[in-house]
């Protein structure tokens, strides 16, 4: 079996993209990100996550992915869905993309990297009478 990928949360804003070993074991982790999310459940392709190289350190007390928070999504190598906790990813997908008027699809995702963890909040033009 080859790697998977897990998209984990330990609550708001505290939300990791690790990679797996056919053992499942955590070989590599991601800090979240809007593009690192995206890129997970866009543009998984196949032999994809046998070169990702994470950017936050795997300690050994964080080699079991449950050490990272609750499940998210799990992704094969080829990107098929295995599993998910449907109220946990659309809380997900609204905190990190909806929020912010963005989807996890836009195609401006991967060019923009400059975003903060604050929704940005706009006036509605109703009031401006």
């Amino acid at each position: 079996m080859a790697r998977t990928a897990q998209w984990r949360t330990r609550g708001q804003f505290d939300d990791a993209v690790l990679a797996l070993d056919d053992s499942g074991t955590v070989c590599e982790a991601f800090t979240a990100s809007q593009q690192v999310l995206s890129r997970l459940l866009t543009q998984l392709r196949e032999g994809e996550l046998e070169t990702w190289r994470g950017d936050a350190p795997v300690g050994l007390d964080e080699r079991d992915p449950d050490a990272w928070g609750q499940l998210v999504i799990a992704r094969a190598g080829i990107g098929e869905v295995l599993e998910v906790e449907p109220e946990l990813f659309w809380h997900g997908i609204y905190l990190w993309f909806r929020s912010r008027g963005v989807d996890y699809d836009s195609p401006d995702l991967d060019q923009d990297s400059s975003w903060d963890d604050a929704p940005k909040l706009q006036r509605s033009s109703i009031m401006d009478d």
